[in-house]
């Protein structure tokens, strides 16, 4: 064989290089034959239709367009918009698929227009915003004719179009786009409005019809009004025996605050109890000494941003000193912090990125007040400090709920970024309960210190927490489980809304003997000891619609626990026999007086009816057609139209035989 190669070496040499080089000449053309992967079918549907990657990448490239010139065209179809379903805020290929189901829907209707269909479809989207905004202000009492309407309308488009096209323009330009490709994305999602929107033509309205419709929504009475909160007479109620706290506690223990009438509950969260290392910045910098050879070394190499003479520039020279070495020792910390948890679980297994930790794993876990002391030992050597050792904080006497970390200084409003997402740390107690999602890439487990990813504040500062115990929702073991303090705060403010309540025809009759709130309320202020307890503000001249409460021409505000549908209907109900075109001096020959107990609130609504406020042509002309698209879609609604939308991606899928022919992961 040795002596067949030495033989015929020179020919076995030509015709191996001569087959290489064709190989690597034939191999863009290879490449080029190879089919693209965005060719490749991801779905099809029934009648044989397919949708590529290609496809679904250019779906999801439209509807990130449309997003950002008209946001509200993801909000879901009972509130206007098209359905599009997000998860975390990301287009996913659901979303893609659903687009491009309706998107061929609308051009197989012939919905779909070319680029100045969507381009002139800007003017049509500004004009809706600016009327649900001027609507708004109409509600709030800022906008009272229809001059001022109309001008603040045209401010408000004005505002809008300038925002839609400065937003639209900057998509198009962060994705290598054009402003033609965001008309065309417009006049796509334009064709499918029309498609969804077809229904909403099935409901009609008469101009009988239309004028009752605004005027059930718009009729007013105006009223003078108070709210009485039982905390204010709260101070009136004796203090109770632990007998009657205790019942109290019972009656509420397993119920959650949504429960009754009153907001009382003791049904607690899932909760844990926490501990955690603090890498603080700031502590870390003032244990930092000042190297003068390297300062200078920063001021000769960056004379460009130091333009001063030396001792001018000292303190912000000596700052940037400070600053880039507690970088490289907090990058350095991380490092330590790290490896001293891996030292304990290098030799575990991982499944899905969750640690699976033994049986005995209390025993071995790491403690963090060790960590902490090793890792500050390590820092101080390597970099010549003397850093005191690391805070550790251990919160293990107490169970803590999301509201309660939250509260916690420093670490409360610390974040997790991991990849896109930011998940802040007083998330913990959730990855505990039972629909916990699983793939936010965090490994949170009871005592497993969190460091894969720390969790920093505003001030740069990080935190390695570690669960240190859970406890599963449910009822709340005792009174200070729940919360002493909150427990006889609820039982005071309960039984001053009871005394409220048998009040109440007492205060009516003072409001009705003097035509004027300021009796009751004095009466009131009488059964408070607290002399210097603020007393309730009169809103005067408010107006009371079936819907909602807006300040008058007087009031600026209204407290906002009035806008209770019980007090609206007492209102509008005692009003009801008044004629319309009634005098308020004709009213006040019969005063009418409306108490409504507001148990929610645990807080007592006073009113004194002034006088009705009927529709007038004015207003009629201001809010009819806002009036019209709420009727529509309470009648839609009331018909189940949302419930089985056929233009629901489920719907679709069903309908149109959907099939997915590559899995997610596939695709990646």
């Amino acid at each position: 064989m040795l002596k067949f190669i030495r033989k015929y070496q020179m020919l076995i040499l030509v015709v191996g290089g001569s087959l290489l080089m064709v190989v690597f000449l034939l191999q863009p053309v290879l490449t080029r034959l190879a089919p693209s992967p965005l060719k490749s079918k991801v779905a099809t549907l029934g009648d044989g239709t397919t949708f590529t990657q290609g496809d679904i990448i250019r779906a999801q490239a439209a509807i990130t367009l449309l997003t950002r010139s008209n946001p509200r065209a993801l909000q879901p179809m009972s509130m206007g918009g098209l359905g599009l379903e997000l998860e975390d805020g990301q287009v996913t290929r659901a979303t893609a698929l659903h687009w491009l189901m309706l998107a061929d829907l609308a051009q197989r209707a012939g919905l779909v227009g070319e680029v100045g269909d969507g381009m002139s479809w800007i003017d049509e989207i500004a004009e809706n915003e600016a009327i649900i905004q001027a609507q708004t202000e109409i509600r709030q009492g800022l906008i009272q004719d229809d001059a001022t309407y109309q001008q603040r309308l045209n401010e408000l488009k004005t505002q809008i179009i300038s925002a839609i096209n400065r937003n639209a323009n900057a998509a198009a330009a962060n994705m290598n786009g054009s402003m033609e490709d965001v008309f065309r994305t417009l006049a796509e999602a334009r064709g499918m409005y029309r498609l969804v929107n077809t229904v909403y033509g099935v409901p009609s309205f008469s101009d009988a019809k239309a004028i009752d419709v605004t005027r059930e929504m718009n009729d007013a009475v105006a009223v003078n009004a108070a709210l009485i909160d039982s905390a204010l007479v709260s101070s009136a109620i004796d203090e109770p025996t632990d007998a009657e706290l205790a019942e109290f506690f019972d009656r509420f223990r397993d119920q959650q605050p949504g429960e009754n009438d009153f907001g009382i509950g003791y049904q607690q969260p899932t909760r844990i109890k926490l501990g955690w290392i603090t890498l603080n910045k700031q502590r870390i910098k003032d244990a930092i000494e000042i190297d003068r050879v390297e300062i200078q070394k920063i001021w000769q190499r960056e004379k460009e941003n130091y333009t001063g003479d030396f001792a001018a520039e000292r303190f912000n020279i000596e700052e940037q000193y400070r600053e880039e070495q507690a970088a490289s020792i907090m990058v350095e910390a991380d490092r330590q912090i790290r490896a001293q948890v891996l030292s304990k679980t290098s030799n575990l297994t991982k499944v899905d990125g969750v640690t699976q930790l033994p049986e005995n794993w209390e025993e071995q876990a790491p403690q963090l007040d060790e960590i902490a002391q090793a890792v500050t030992a390590r820092i101080n050597e390597q970099f010549g400090l003397s850093l005191p050792a690391l805070e550790v904080n251990i919160i293990g006497d107490r169970w803590l709920s999301d509201r309660a970390i939250i509260s916690l200084p420093g670490i409360g409003f610390s974040t997790y970024r991991v990849g896109s997402r930011q998940i802040p740390l007083y998330t913990l107690p959730q990855f505990f309960e039972p629909d916990a999602p699983t793939n936010l890439g965090l490994d949170v487990q009871p005592m497993l210190p969190i460091v894969d990813h720390a969790a920093t504040d505003q001030n740069e500062n990080r935190y390695y927490a570690m669960v240190i115990d859970v406890r599963e929702a449910g009822p709340a073991d005792s009174i200070d489980d729940a919360g002493r303090e909150q427990v006889l705060a609820d039982y005071k403010s309960l039984k001053g809304f009871e005394l409220l309540q048998a009040r109440s025809e007492e205060l009516a009759q003072l409001i009705r003997e003097n035509d004027d709130l300021a009796p009751a309320i004095d009466l009131i202020m009488s059964m408070i000891p607290d002399s210097e307890a603020p007393r309730p503000s009169v809103f005067r001249e408010i107006l009371v619609r079936k819907g909602s409460i807006a300040p008058g021409r007087i009031a600026s505000n209204v407290n906002q626990r009035l806008n209770a549908e019980a007090f609206r209907e007492d209102v509008l109900l005692a009003a009801a026999d008044l004629d319309p075109l009634i005098t308020p001096e004709e009213v006040q020959q019969s005063p009418i007086v409306v108490t409504t107990a507001l148990p929610q609130s645990r807080s007592l609504a006073l009113a004194l009816v002034l006088a009705p406020r009927p529709l007038t042509i004015e207003t009629y002309r201001v809010a009819a057609a806002s009036a019209m698209r709420q009727a529509t879609g309470t009648e839609m609604r009331e018909a189940g139209y949302f419930d089985n939308n056929p233009f629901s991606y489920a719907s679709l899928t069903e309908r149109f035989g959907l099939e997915i022919l590559k899995k997610d992961e596939e695709e990646s």
